[in-house]
Protein backbone atom coordinates (compact mmCIF):
# COMPACT_ATOMS: atom_id res chain seq x y z
CA UNK A 1 0.00 0.00 0.00
CA UNK A 2 1.10 3.62 -0.80
CA UNK A 3 0.08 6.05 1.64
CA UNK A 4 1.59 9.51 2.72
CA UNK A 5 0.64 12.74 4.88
CA UNK A 6 0.27 15.81 3.10
CA UNK A 7 3.47 17.63 5.02
CA UNK A 8 5.51 14.66 4.18
CA UNK A 9 4.18 15.36 0.25
CA UNK A 10 7.02 16.85 -2.45
CA UNK A 11 5.84 20.69 -2.30
CA UNK A 12 7.12 23.71 -4.32
CA UNK A 13 6.98 27.03 -1.99
CA UNK A 14 6.23 29.93 -4.52
CA UNK A 15 6.58 33.63 -3.05
CA UNK A 16 4.91 36.70 -4.45
CA UNK A 17 1.84 37.82 -6.31
CA UNK A 18 0.74 33.76 -6.78
CA UNK A 19 2.57 33.09 -3.15
CA UNK A 20 1.33 29.08 -2.26
CA UNK A 21 2.10 25.96 -1.18
CA UNK A 22 1.48 23.25 -3.57
CA UNK A 23 1.86 19.55 -2.52
CA UNK A 24 1.95 16.87 -4.82
CA UNK A 25 0.53 14.23 -2.79
CA UNK A 26 -0.16 11.48 -5.57
CA UNK A 27 2.56 11.91 -7.61
CA UNK A 28 4.61 11.30 -4.36
CA UNK A 29 2.58 7.64 -4.25
CA UNK A 30 3.70 7.46 -8.00
CA UNK A 31 -0.07 7.64 -9.77
CA UNK A 32 -0.11 7.51 -13.36
CA UNK A 33 -3.22 8.46 -14.01
CA UNK A 34 -4.50 11.28 -11.78
CA UNK A 35 -2.41 14.45 -10.06
CA UNK A 36 -4.01 15.12 -6.73
CA UNK A 37 -2.08 18.10 -4.79
CA UNK A 38 -2.77 20.45 -1.74
CA UNK A 39 -2.38 24.06 -2.39
CA UNK A 40 -2.10 26.37 0.47
CA UNK A 41 -2.58 30.30 -0.95
CA UNK A 42 -1.15 32.91 1.23
CA UNK A 43 -3.31 35.96 2.44
CA UNK A 44 -4.51 38.10 -0.75
CA UNK A 45 -2.30 36.03 -3.26
CA UNK A 46 -4.42 34.43 -6.13
CA UNK A 47 -2.95 31.04 -8.84
CA UNK A 48 -2.60 33.38 -12.39
CA UNK A 49 -5.07 33.14 -14.77
CA UNK A 50 -4.55 30.16 -16.83
CA UNK A 51 -6.33 26.88 -18.56
CA UNK A 52 -5.20 23.08 -19.38
CA UNK A 53 -5.61 22.44 -22.97
CA UNK A 54 -5.94 18.67 -22.49
CA UNK A 55 -7.17 18.23 -18.49
CA UNK A 56 -10.04 18.60 -16.35
CA UNK A 57 -9.69 19.79 -12.69
CA UNK A 58 -11.43 19.62 -9.43
CA UNK A 59 -11.45 21.99 -6.87
CA UNK A 60 -12.54 21.06 -3.10
CA UNK A 61 -12.22 23.99 -0.61
CA UNK A 62 -11.14 22.66 2.74
CA UNK A 63 -10.07 25.76 4.78
CA UNK A 64 -10.56 29.50 4.65
CA UNK A 65 -12.10 31.61 1.86
CA UNK A 66 -11.80 33.20 -1.58
CA UNK A 67 -13.51 33.24 -4.85
CA UNK A 68 -12.98 30.69 -7.74
CA UNK A 69 -13.70 32.48 -11.53
CA UNK A 70 -14.03 29.77 -14.38
CA UNK A 71 -14.66 31.35 -18.08
CA UNK A 72 -15.43 34.64 -16.68
CA UNK A 73 -17.72 33.47 -13.65
CA UNK A 74 -17.02 34.36 -10.15
CA UNK A 75 -18.35 32.07 -7.42
CA UNK A 76 -17.75 32.02 -3.26
CA UNK A 77 -15.16 29.70 -2.50
CA UNK A 78 -15.47 28.43 1.48
CA UNK A 79 -15.13 24.80 3.05
CA UNK A 80 -17.11 22.15 1.81
CA UNK A 81 -17.49 23.68 -1.75
CA UNK A 82 -16.62 21.61 -5.05
CA UNK A 83 -15.84 23.23 -8.34
CA UNK A 84 -15.26 21.38 -12.04
CA UNK A 85 -13.10 23.14 -14.34
CA UNK A 86 -13.53 21.58 -18.01
CA UNK A 87 -10.54 21.22 -20.14
CA UNK A 88 -9.51 24.64 -21.56
CA UNK A 89 -11.63 26.73 -19.38
CA UNK A 90 -9.70 29.98 -18.30
CA UNK A 91 -9.96 29.82 -14.08
CA UNK A 92 -8.34 31.56 -11.61
CA UNK A 93 -8.26 31.09 -7.31
CA UNK A 94 -8.63 34.13 -4.95
CA UNK A 95 -7.91 34.60 -1.22
CA UNK A 96 -9.21 37.71 -0.53
CA UNK A 97 -9.20 37.03 2.99
CA UNK A 98 -5.94 37.49 5.48
CA UNK A 99 -5.98 33.57 6.32
CA UNK A 100 -4.27 30.54 4.50
CA UNK A 101 -7.01 29.64 1.87
CA UNK A 102 -6.16 25.47 1.11
CA UNK A 103 -7.97 24.09 -1.30
CA UNK A 104 -7.49 20.31 -2.69
CA UNK A 105 -6.64 19.69 -6.58
CA UNK A 106 -7.92 17.26 -8.61
CA UNK A 107 -6.57 17.03 -12.39
CA UNK A 108 -6.98 14.01 -15.12
CA UNK A 109 -5.33 12.90 -16.93
CA UNK A 110 -2.26 14.21 -14.91
CA UNK A 111 -0.01 17.18 -16.45
CA UNK A 112 3.68 16.58 -16.30
CA UNK A 113 6.17 18.44 -14.01
CA UNK A 114 7.22 21.12 -16.93
CA UNK A 115 3.71 21.49 -18.05
CA UNK A 116 2.16 22.14 -14.80
CA UNK A 117 4.83 25.02 -13.82
CA UNK A 118 4.04 26.66 -17.45
CA UNK A 119 0.46 26.61 -17.05
CA UNK A 120 0.64 28.00 -13.68
CA UNK A 121 3.83 30.17 -14.30
CA UNK A 122 5.41 29.19 -11.25
CA UNK A 123 9.11 29.66 -10.20
CA UNK A 124 10.93 29.15 -7.00
CA UNK A 125 11.78 32.40 -5.78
Amino acid sequence: MNIIHEKEAKANVFAGQFARTIRHMTASLGSKNIWMGIIEYEPYCTSNMHAHAGQEEIFYCIQGQGEVIVDGETRELKPGTCVYVPPKAKHQIINKSSGILKVLSAVSPPFSDEQFAKDHQLRDD
